[in-house]
């Protein structure tokens, strides 16, 4: 799993409160999940790919999804983020991304979200503050 954490915003943090819990876990849910598009994007193109293969293929199954974590005492955040190939592809997403004993590394998740990182933060920006101003 990739994070990226944000903090020290004051004023952002003021202005989800003021509108309220939902509405700020909406918010920050959907411009994530547009922000981290060009990383899923990435990820798709990169990942492994096998013609003889009949089942269903990892890039095929990249995926960007987030989660509430208002009500977890565990994270001191609002949301979330995943973005990655589902649990049915996580070993072969393992395999490439770190390598194992006779498969060397091929980098694919890590390197999508480094490359697009300055992206993904001017994306998040204008969202979240889009997302603000309609909810008011």
């Amino acid at each position: 799993m990739i994070r990226m954490e944000v903090q020290g915003l004051k004023e952002l943090e003021q202005q989800l409160l003021s509108v309220g819990e939902k509405v700020a876990v909406k918010v920050l849910g959907a411009a994530g999940k547009e922000a981290m598009e060009i990383v899923r994007e990435d990820m798709e193109q990169h990942a492994g790919y096998d013609d003889n293969s009949t089942g269903s293929h990892m890039r095929d199954n990249i995926k960007t999804t987030y989660q509430s974590r208002m009500k977890d005492e565990r994270w001191l955040t609002v949301v979330t983020i995943r973005v990655g190939p589902s649990k049915e592809h996580t070993m072969k997403a393992l395999a490439q991304e770190f390598g194992t004993v006779k498969q060397v590394a091929n980098p694919f998740m890590r390197q999508a979200l480094d490359f697009n990182r300055a992206k993904v933060l001017r994306i998040l920006a204008v969202s979240i503050r889009e997302g603000i101003e309609n909810n008011r």
